[in-house]
């Protein structure tokens, strides 16, 4: 069947769509986000709408929030109307639009539970620390770097002249900002992580988390698990950040040295910082401080599926790896390429176990 030509300018039209959503769409959903966040917008609205029992106008969050008092009312409401469309908002009596949007009022979708700090998983950690000026300006760098060899130097080190974590050993605010993420994917994964593998966790006495930054994942397990003796092991800068958490012994040192002695490791969002190269280092340092017979080392990484049908759920694991060879220099791997590194460091065998999350949970045996 022949096309006619406004068919044909129709689909070139669809297809420019799709090009422009790539170009500018992405880029302004996350600077939007962080723009929402650094004001408390959500938390805002939320606050205000349990208060008054209807949705909230632009020129309602000019009079009464503090945050928003110098605020412009059209531009609020041009913010807002981004996030809706986003589906973080809902808007109600869209139809009744005046020229400043005062007619308009604002509640929080079920997706928006996630950008509320009164939620313990919410994401606002991630939110900030994605966009963050240093790691957005590296980005520019990977057309360059993209000829460079696996081990660098990666599009971050080129820009900043030091490697991701000679910048926030440096920075004091970056290495917050990097911190508060990782803690922010630890609210997320460790109940699905408990929950996925308690019965193999119930005969584990004693566990050391490596890089285990401020010892957020250390918490949920002690908190599960009493019974499990807890260190947290990673860079003394890092160390030093940590709250005290009881039961939990922290320990500052450098994994590619030595690893405490334990009954398992757990490495959770660490092996994709590294090639396999630096893997296998790690790894064969792990291997060395667990039980050679009941030994475990416990890995929560991403495992990517390029049959998954969810297409989302790969979009986002895909931008997790380009995030890897932009920032760390390293990459998520695979179900076969987790299987070359398992037997590149020497384990007998290992479990690749799902669970509730982005990320897998691979369990590998000495």
């Amino acid at each position: 069947m022949s096309t006619t030509v406004g068919e044909e300018q129709e689909q070139e039209m669809r297809l420019q769509i799709k090009v422009w959503d790539h170009i500018a769409g992405g880029f302004a959903n996350s600077i939007v986000l962080k723009c929402a966040t650094d004001l408390s917008l959500f938390d805002t609205i939320h606050d205000i709408h349990t208060k008054q029992g209807k949705p909230v106008t632009p020129s309602t969050l000019v009079r009464t929030s503090p945050n928003f008092s110098s605020m412009n009312p059209h531009k609020l409401f041009r913010l807002l109307r981004f996030l809706a469309h986003m589906k973080l908002l809902n808007i109600h009596d869209f139809d009744d639009v005046g020229e400043s949007g005062d007619e308009v009022g604002f509640s929080l979708t079920d997706l928006a539970k996630f950008l509320l700090r009164s939620n313990e998983k919410n994401i606002v950690d991630w939110v900030i620390g994605v966009p963050d000026e240093p790691a957005i300006n590296a980005w520019h760098q990977l057309a360059n770097c993209i000829s460079y060899p696996s081990e660098g130097p990666t599009p971050f080190e080129k820009e900043h002249g030091k490697t991701l974590w000679e910048f926030a050993r440096d920075n004091p605010e970056m290495n917050k900002v990097f911190n508060d993420a990782m803690a922010c994917d630890t609210r997320l994964v460790m109940p699905a992580f408990i929950e996925g593998c308690k019965d193999f966790l119930k005969g584990i006495s004693s566990l050391v988390d490596v890089g285990g930054g401020i010892g957020t994942a250390m918490n949920y397990v002690v908190n599960a698990f009493p019974h499990i003796k807890c260190k947290v092991y990673d860079l003394p800068h890092v160390i030093t950040t940590s709250p005290e958490y009881p039961g939990i012994e922290l320990v500052g040192g450098d994994m590619f040295q030595s690893v405490p002695k334990a009954d398992a490791v757990l490495l959770k969002f660490m092996l994709h910082n590294w090639q396999n190269e630096g893997c296998v280092k790690i790894l064969q340092k792990c291997k060395e401080a667990v039980p050679k017979e009941k030994g475990k080392v416990i890995i929560i990484d991403v495992v990517i599926d390029q049959d998954e049908e969810d297409y989302d759920v790969t979009h986002i694991r895909l931008s997790l790896d380009a995030d890897m060879m932009g920032m760390s220099g390293g990459r998520e791997r695979t179900k076969e390429e987790w299987r070359v590194l398992m037997k590149m460091a020497g384990f007998s065998h290992y479990d690749i176990i799902p669970i509730f999350a982005m990320q897998s949970v691979i369990v590998a045996y000495p």
